[in-house]
């Protein structure tokens, strides 16, 4: 093969890759807007009532608006190993979507885990 057509090959496989990466990139941005879209607001209002109910302080504009909101998926906190896949919550480790939102009050921070698939909240003072 002379050098010039391996040349010609390298680019057209370098540029196939980078249209796949940019058209994942695209996807994955895209996805990030409409899922934050479609459940910013059950997911504030969520840890709002889940806050309520604990008696952690806060409005329901500090949740509409938080100081971050972060998509995850798995719940890091869970004793499961990635082997364990007949574990009833291998899924909610490894698999279920969940919404992190930062309400920002002073002196400290309440951390919300929106979990987007059952609809629940688990809000934390920090």
């Amino acid at each position: 093969m002379s050098a010039q057509l391996r040349n010609a090959v390298i680019a057209v496989v370098a540029l196939v890759a980078a249209n796949f990466a940019y058209d994942q990139y695209l996807f994955r941005s895209a996805a990030h807007d409409v899922i934050v879209e479609t459940f910013q607001a059950s997911a504030a209002d969520a840890c709002h009532t889940n806050a309520q109910s604990q008696k952690i302080e806060g409005t329901l504009a500090a949740w509409r608006n938080p100081a971050s909101m972060k998509l995850v998926i798995g719940k890091s906190n869970l004793d499961v190993y990635f082997w364990q896949v007949d574990s009833s919550m291998w899924n909610a480790k490894y698999k279920n979507p969940y919404m992190l939102l930062v309400a920002e009050e002073n002196p400290s921070y309440v951390l919300c885990e929106y979990d987007i698939l059952h609809r629940r909240a688990s809000v934390n003072r920090m």
